[in-house]
């Protein structure tokens, strides 16, 4: 007790005068810093990586592990494998995970597929709180309709989008899309939704300026597959999206075409003809007639489809992919009100453009919404 109070009386004889009042006080400060940059040391030495770190490490070390046994690496006869964290950690191409992260539950495993020449390394990481998501995946669970009746249906073994305003928003190399529908092989289709960009006027043009027979003049013609559109649309994914090969898949575009008054909103009509194995084209009439939820919507010309339709709110003239069965010199597209029309194929549109998501792309964040749209990695 005796020291104790030694101890308090030596304290308060240091603040007695001014001088060792200073001295004093700069010694606590001293302290007091070596106190805090021990805590920043402990936190730095102590700090764990996010999940989506952790994926990145994964693939990273995979990538590596092949560099030195190329001899596992997967080819056009054997497309994926499935490479193990244990031989990565045995190999020191990454560390347990327990080094990076705080939950012991975690396990993951990297698969690597064969990709036209390329390899896709993507990292699966199953922990208590977090697991790897495909996107696809997150896009079918997240299929409640609103109040309104926007939202995912399914239809015909795909799952389509409809409505005035469905949270299917997507955030994509630098540009807003909306997600059209998943077909029945995952694959994700996506349409432009935002012509406030860099290339707008490369985007807008003719579908098509030939010598048409048929008028006897430069009206075009509405054959996709002959078409300048084909021709500039090719163009726009070589320099837009030869970085983004890992996102994007090839698909088929329906080109059939159909007349005024044909009643389908199936695709039996346009996909009766199709070109295989696209990276990129324009919206069939029937995917824009579906999204609508007005029930008077069932010919290309209705007024009515662009009720309840997202796809109608762009406020821009844009062609869709669907020619005029009934000529060979017109085309439909979607006009500045939304409703939709056909029109000489020489005339200028927006090409609001269709792109394929790969069905194992995954999810990185967003609800879908405008404000906070769907991210991908």
């Amino acid at each position: 007790m005796d020291k104790f109070k030694n101890i308090i009386n030596n304290f308060k004889n240091m603040f007695k005068d001014k001088q060792n009042r200073k001295m004093s006080l700069t010694f606590i400060g001293i302290m007091l810093g070596l106190i805090l940059l021990i805590v920043i040391i402990a936190n730095i030495m102590n700090h764990k990586v996010t999940y989506t770190s952790l994926e990145n490490k994964l693939e990273n070390a995979a990538y590596n592990y092949l560099q030195d046994h190329l001899e596992k690496a997967p080819t056009s006869s054997i497309p994926k494998v499935v490479i193990d964290t244990n031989d990565l950690v045995a190999g020191k191409y990454i560390k347990k995970l327990s080094k990076y992260i705080k939950d012991p539950s975690c396990t993951s495993n990297v698969v690597v597929e064969y990709n036209g020449g390329e390899l896709k390394y993507q990292a699966y990481l199953t922990c208590k709180d977090f697991k790897t998501s495909k996107f696809v995946d997150i896009l079918k669970n997240n299929n409640e309709k609103n109040v309104f009746g926007d939202g995912l249906y399914e239809i015909n073994n795909e799952f389509i989008y409809r409505g005035q305003d469905p949270d299917n928003y997507l955030k994509f190399a630098g540009n807003l899309y909306r997600i059209i529908k998943i077909d029945e092989n995952n694959k994700i289709y996506i349409i432009l939704d935002d012509l406030d960009i860099e290339e707008a006027d490369d985007l807008y043009d003719v579908f098509d300026d030939r010598y048409n027979s048929e008028t006897e003049s430069e009206r075009g013609i509405n054959n996709y597959t002959l078409s300048r559109a084909l021709n500039n649309l090719n163009n726009i994914y070589i320099n837009k999206f030869k970085d983004y090969n890992k996102y994007l898949t090839k698909f088929d575009l329906c080109i059939g075409k159909r007349n005024e008054e044909s009643l389908s909103n199936d695709g039996s009509l346009e996909c009766k003809e199709k070109m295989e194995e696209q990276s990129i084209g324009l919206l069939p009439m029937y995917d824009y007639m579906r999204a609508s939820l007005d029930s008077s919507c069932i010919t290309p010309t209705n007024d009515e489809c662009q009720n309840y339709n997202y796809l109608a709110d762009l406020e821009e003239k844009w062609w869709t992919l669907t020619g005029d069965s009934d000529n060979t010199y017109s085309v439909y597209y979607i006009r500045y009100s939304g409703a939709p029309e056909n029109d000489y194929a020489i005339e200028k549109a927006y090409y609001r453009y269709v792109l394929a998501l790969d069905k194992d792309i995954l999810y990185s964040s967003g609800e879908g919404t405008e404000e906070s749209p769907y991210e991908i990695r």
